[in-house]
């Protein structure tokens, strides 16, 4: 037990010296499951937001199910709007006066198509926005779920990014449509956010670290525990998003340690 302990704190130590500057960003999961979807992680000032859509009848629909969609919850009324009004009040930015941007990590939930021709016909129509090319403060959109294959990446508008796969292999053109990488977290390592876990497993994770920041890309962990303990390693480990399902929670924690969070 003496030498796990060890073990564990010389990791820790290492990805520390190696992450010193890692500045965390907040990602709301399934924010649609929050009591006001949006509005909750907005205003937290959360970087990313995270909505599956199903596409029905030509309309896009939030919902983690298919049997649950109800037909007042589309992605127009619960995000399209809200993001539109936001940035309307706010001199086409996100936050009035800040930098800050915002992603919207959109999941498909069934085929490709329509569900993201649908979705792109929405958004070209406020490309001040959506479209950095036009507005550097533009909503970042990443397509995440049944996304297209990176050859057909060029297919799609050039302001629609996709979450990316560690096991796969991209050119360069491809690398620049990928905004992040996303991994189940139990996949290289069963730690449950109490104890010290095993010496493999935080090697796995740092290495899934490493091989998304030696491509220039942030990587997100789903799937992971979520706690006090938990924010405090994943900084360490140099992990660039905290993928909450406890907005407040987290954010009250992030408040009171700003020197992790991302400004």
């Amino acid at each position: 037990m003496k030498k796990l302990k060890i073990t564990f704190v010389a990791l820790m130590a290492c990805a520390l010296a190696a992450n010193a500057q890692n500045a965390v960003l907040l990602h709301s999961h399934n924010d649609y499951e929050r009591t006001a979807p949006f509005w909750e992680a907005y205003s937290e000032r959360f970087d990313s937001v995270e909505a599956d859509v199903y596409c029905i009848d030509g309309k896009l629909f939030v919902s983690h199910d298919k049997k649950d969609v109800a037909p007042e919850r589309t992605f127009e009324a619960l995000y399209l709007e809200p993001v539109l009004k936001v940035f309307g009040l706010n001199g086409g930015r996100a936050w009035a006066g800040s930098e800050q941007t915002i992603q919207l990590l959109i999941d498909i939930k069934e085929t490709t198509e329509p569900t993201l021709g649908t979705l792109v016909r929405l958004l070209e129509a406020h490309p001040d926005v959506f479209d950095p090319a036009v507005n550097p403060y533009a909503v970042r959109v990443v397509m995440t779920g049944n996304v297209p294959s990176p050859a057909d990446f060029d297919r799609y508008p050039d302001f629609i990014f996709f979450d990316g796969n560690l096991d796969a292999e991209y050119t360069q053109g491809q690398l620049q449509r990928i905004a992040l990488f996303s991994a189940p977290f139990y996949k290289y390592t069963l730690w449950r956010g109490r104890g010290r876990g095993s010496k493999a497993g935080w090697e796995k994770v740092m290495e899934a670290v490493e091989r998304a920041h030696a491509q220039g890309k942030p990587i997100r962990f789903w799937g992971a525990p979520e706690n006090e303990t938990v924010y405090h390693v994943f900084y360490s480990l140099g992990i660039d998003y905290m993928n909450s399902d406890r907005p407040a929670e987290c954010a009250l924690f992030y408040k009171s340690h700003p020197e992790l969070v991302s400004e």
